[in-house]
């Protein structure tokens, strides 16, 4: 896309930056929700059992466990696209300092 000044160049980029990291805070902020609700019911089930005296059971335990590694193993895809999404964004900043300085010689090469 060809912009008449940096003030235009400038303004497109930071559009598609502020795009970019909202994307990355909503994914981060979905999984620490999802993070946080499991949580919740993994405590809600902890007092339950404790107030029928079941919290040191054996299967209690290995289920509750359960849950744990089953949040880890729901989240870990999650993390590594948020990672790739960090570094996505680390390109493009890289890739709109570029654009800036091809613009600026453009300019410079017009006058």
């Amino acid at each position: 896309m060809n912009y008449r000044s940096l003030h235009e160049l400038d303004d497109a980029q930071q559009r598609e930056s502020q795009t970019a990291r909202l994307r990355i805070e909503l994914a981060e902020e979905y999984v620490a929700y999802y993070r946080s609700r499991i949580h919740l019911v993994q405590e809600s089930s902890y007092e339950l059992s404790a107030r029928h005296s079941t919290q040191d059971d054996p299967d209690f335990r290995t289920e509750l466990q359960h849950v744990s590694d089953l949040t880890d193993q729901n989240t870990r895809p999650a993390g590594q696209r948020i990672a790739a999404l960090e570094e996505d964004y680390h390109a493009m900043t890289a890739r709109h300092s570029q654009e800036q300085e091809d613009f600026i010689e453009a300019q410079r090469n017009n006058e």
